[in-house]
Parts: C-alpha cells; sequence; structure tokens
C-alpha cells in the first residue's frame, strides 16, 4: 500500500478503526510494535503531522441546522507564506481528519522533493 492508497481509505472511513491504525503504521512507520491508535486518539493523530509543522485549525463543522456536520483539521509550517499543496483534512471525527491533514501533507512533499530533484537533474 502506497500513500495514495492510504489517504483514499481514510477518506472513505466512517469511523476510526483498528485495521485503519494499522495501515498507518505499516506505510509511515514500518510496522514497529505497540500499533497507536491514530484514527481513534487525537494525542496518536497529532504524531502524524509531519516535523517542522503545527496544527492551525480543529474544528467542527456544522450542518446548518444546528447539529454537526463532521470535523475539518488544517496544519501548516510556519516558515512558509504559502503552501502549494492540500494539508487539511475532513472527517466524521476528529482524529481521522487529522490522520488526513497529516497523510496529505506528506503526499505534497513527497512530490515537492520529486520535482526538487527533477529540477536539479536537469
Amino acid at each position: 500500500m502506497d500513500l495514495m492508497k492510504l489517504l483514499s481509505l481514510l477518506q472513505g472511513a466512517q469511523d476510526g478503526s483498528e485495521y485503519l491504525d494499522y495501515a498507518i503504521q505499516r506505510v509511515l512507520f514500518r510496522m514497529t510494535k505497540p500499533v497507536p491508535l491514530y484514527t481513534r486518539s487525537l494525542d496518536a493523530a497529532l504524531a502524524l503531522i509531519p516535523e517542522g509543522w503545527t496544527l492551525h485549525r480543529l474544528g467542527q463543522l456544522s450542518n446548518c441546522r444546528g447539529g454537526s456536520g463532521g470535523w475539518v483539521a488544517d496544519i501548516y509550517r510556519p516558515s512558509d507564506a504559502v503552501i502549494p499543496f492540500p494539508c487539511e483534512g475532513t472527517a466524521q471525527s476528529a482524529a481521522l481528519a487529522l490522520c488526513i491533514a497529516g497523510v496529505r501533507t506528506r503526499i505534497g512533499l513527497v512530490a515537492q522533493e520529486g520535482e526538487a530533484v527533477q529540477r536539479s537533474a536537469v
């Protein structure tokens, strides 16, 4: 499984699960044990934020009828004026939203590193 497949799994999830926690651990951290409850715990989900990045906003979305429409998480790198890739996540739980934001940011960082390598090769 790669980062894009992991992102797709997370975005399709309604709730956190042991399966998703193991998938995150396998893709990002090469199956060290114990496996944290990334998709079910805010503390564990915060560990997915890349180094040098910080949580900007974690808030509940309104469904405009007095209820909740899920959660949104935004992370950012304070040294950047503009971030050239998506780094937010929206999900039914706060922990899942943070997981999605962390994985999307990692995908953007990998793509950015790939572009830098291509430019230096030319």
